[in-house]
């Protein structure tokens, strides 16, 4: 590799006062050995796969796959390692009510405003079929010394560097970002892998913000980009001569904790 993946980490640290670690995502496989194999300690909950990149943050790696146990099975549907649930066109907008008045037999979280826009929009999804293989969560600069390259680099924003990120990825270009409008581990994966290789350049993707169910897991301030790995690497080497020497940014920077 000729860019080594820390000295990565170091310019992006460097103009961005990073409070998160860089996290590395990638399909496999063969699983990493000594993982985190996480194990919900109530056994009634079902955790969003956003809870489980808190773990990432501390240093772990993650792997996920269709027998992970008592996984969201959205999360599952969206990171490809399972079909999508049916119905859920109607979790997403209405709700499927009763013949007892008052009464759901499914709650609708409302996202939506009907089944059929719902169901339109899932169809337009760029879902990938990854059932036979392991999804892996682990920290960018794990990446280093195991030798492995990773398919996207997920970081985590406030707003004043997520307002940076979205001006130098359209330094070189004028379509580089775009909202995520999936659920948030679509946003951080499935619209991400769906970049690759897309032509003239991938584009990084902002998450974590229109799905309520997971927002409210992060700290208000904060925001995905998740960028194929690629084209991190085109920005890296474009870093140094851009905006991010001037006055504007630098006066930006200085009050980023």
């Amino acid at each position: 590799m000729s860019i080594r993946i820390n000295e990565v980490i170091k310019k992006f640290k460097k103009y961005f006062k990073l409070r998160e670690p860089p996290i590395g995502f990638y399909y496999t496989k063969e699983p990493p050995q000594e993982v985190y194999k996480p194990h919900p300690r109530n056994k009634e909950a079902i955790p969003c796969i956003i809870q489980f990149l808190n773990s990432v943050r501390r240093g772990r790696t993650i792997v996920l796959s269709r027998k992970s146990y008592r996984l969201c099975p959205g999360g599952q549907g969206y990171l490809g390692l399972r079909k999508m649930l049916k119905g859920l066109e109607y979790y997403l907008s209405t709700g499927i009510p009763s013949n007892e008045p008052n009464k759901m037999i499914l709650e609708g979280e409302r996202f939506k405003i009907s089944p059929e826009l719902a169901r339109r929009f899932y169809e337009d999804l760029p879902l990938q079929d990854h059932s036979r293989d392991y999804a892996v969560f682990m920290p960018l600069k794990d990446f280093e010394t195991k030798k492995i390259k990773p398919d996207l680099v997920i970081f985590l924003l406030n707003m004043d560097q997520l307002g940076g990120f979205v001006q130098l990825f359209n330094y070189d270009t004028n379509e580089g970002i775009k909202i995520g409008l999936t659920s948030a581990c679509g946003t951080i994966v499935t619209e991400p892998m769906a970049e690759i290789g897309r032509k003239p350049v991938p584009r990084g993707v902002i998450g974590l913000l229109s799905d309520m169910l997971a927002r409210r897991l992060v700290p208000p301030d904060i925001a995905s980009f998740t960028v194929p790995f690629g084209r991190l690497l085109q920005i890296y080497s474009l870093m140094d001569d851009c905006f991010l020497g001037k006055e504007a940014w630098q006066k930006i920077l200085s009050r980023i904790d």
